[in-house]
């Protein structure tokens, strides 16, 4: 989410240092170490770090989130440079003194969005980052190796699965009961066999109470590589966003597919990432305000083929326009700036 404010900063006025607190180094971490003027890679112990970083002396200090990293948090907890911020990395505020602003999207959030925050919220224009369009070559696959019945009405949940929340599991024999040739893929948790196992018997107890066989509609796909992964999309029909913890990236990996997306608009952030992506793309259709509206919603993409195709290919002509966004860049240098230049007078 922060490479395109890397790549499109101007250097002319920001000099860029990097911390990158973990030890795993990809292709990624090399393009992220090629554009900082200075790249530091842990993992360190946190009085290393706080050397570390205040011997940079920068003026501003951003962390892309905060609570999914222990040394993000340890780190945020001290004041490191005259200006501290977060994003939305993890949907969340960190409740810190020390975390000055949260960079946000003005499209996410809703109207009373100031309230959910400790720190000072700072809408960048729409959805606040610099997104290229997503670059791979799918592999070749079929639905019968995912197994996948040729004929069905196939549903994308490939979200992480801990997005799925219990209160929500009756979605899906809802909407299977109004399209009896569907099936739902899911992702298998990365790290935890029993996690999974919890997930598939939620769905067998839940199908069951609505006199249905799990078995019959839910599928749950192993780990899969980015090539297999944007492959078992494309042999879906619909994309079904998750409740709750909305997906950003991982929807927009579906666009691959110009796939229609049906999503439910929270009332905090987290839960409003996909439906600001359509908001912007002006395909609001398939974007609900309640659980029975999402069902509704899921229901007629499944059994109205015209309706389906229609959607898609709107998604395919408007698409390009959450890309590349230098709007939100802008706002970000401006934003930068006048911050600095007010602790340094302050």
């Amino acid at each position: 989410m922060i490479k395109g404010w890397l790549t499109q900063l101007d250097r002319r006025q920001f000099e860029v240092f990097g911390y990158h607190t973990g030890a795993m180094r990809d292709p990624e971490t090399e393009i992220a170490e090629e554009l900082c003027e200075r790249f530091v890679q842990g993992p360190k112990q946190i009085e290393d770090w706080r050397e570390t970083i205040t011997a940079g002396a920068p003026h501003v200090l951003l962390y892309p989130d905060i609570n999914m990293d222990p040394a993000s948090a340890a780190l945020a907890a001290l004041r490191l440079a005259p200006v501290q911020c977060m994003s939305w990395g993890h949907p969340e505020t960190s409740g810190y003194p020390t975390i000055d602003h949260f960079l946000t999207s003005e499209l996410m959030e809703p109207p009373d969005a100031d309230a959910h925050y400790n720190e000072n919220l700072v809408r960048l224009p729409n959805l606040s980052v610099y997104y290229e369009p997503f670059e791979v070559t799918p592999a070749e696959m079929s639905r019968q190796e995912l197994g996948l019945r040729p004929g069905a009405v196939v549903f994308w949940c490939g979200q992480s699965l801990f997005k799925y929340l219990p209160q929500h599991d009756d979605i899906y024999p809802r909407i299977a009961k109004a399209a009896p040739d569907c099936q739902f893929v899911f992702i298998e948790h990365p790290n935890s066999k029993s996690a999974t196992d919890v997930f598939r018997k939620r769905l067998e107890r839940m199908f069951a109470a609505h006199g249905l066989a799990a078995a019959d509609y839910c599928v749950i796909l192993p780990r899969l590589l980015q090539p297999q992964f944007v492959a078992a999309i494309g042999l879906c029909d619909i994309v079904l966003d998750s409740i709750g913890w909305s997906g950003f990236t991982t929807t927009l990996d579906g666009f691959y597919y110009d796939h229609p997306v049906v999503t439910l608009a929270g009332p905090l952030m987290r839960g409003r990432h996909t439906m600001a992506i359509l908001t912007m793309m002006g395909v609001t259709e398939t974007v609900a305000q309640t659980v029975d509206e999402y069902v509704a919603v899921a229901q007629r993409l499944a059994t109205d083929v015209v309706w389906r195709n229609a959607i898609r290919e709107r998604m395919g002509a408007t698409k390009h326009l959450v890309y590349r966004d230098g709007t939100c860049i802008k706002a970000l240098e401006e934003f930068l700036i006048r911050v600095a230049r007010d602790r340094r007078a302050g």
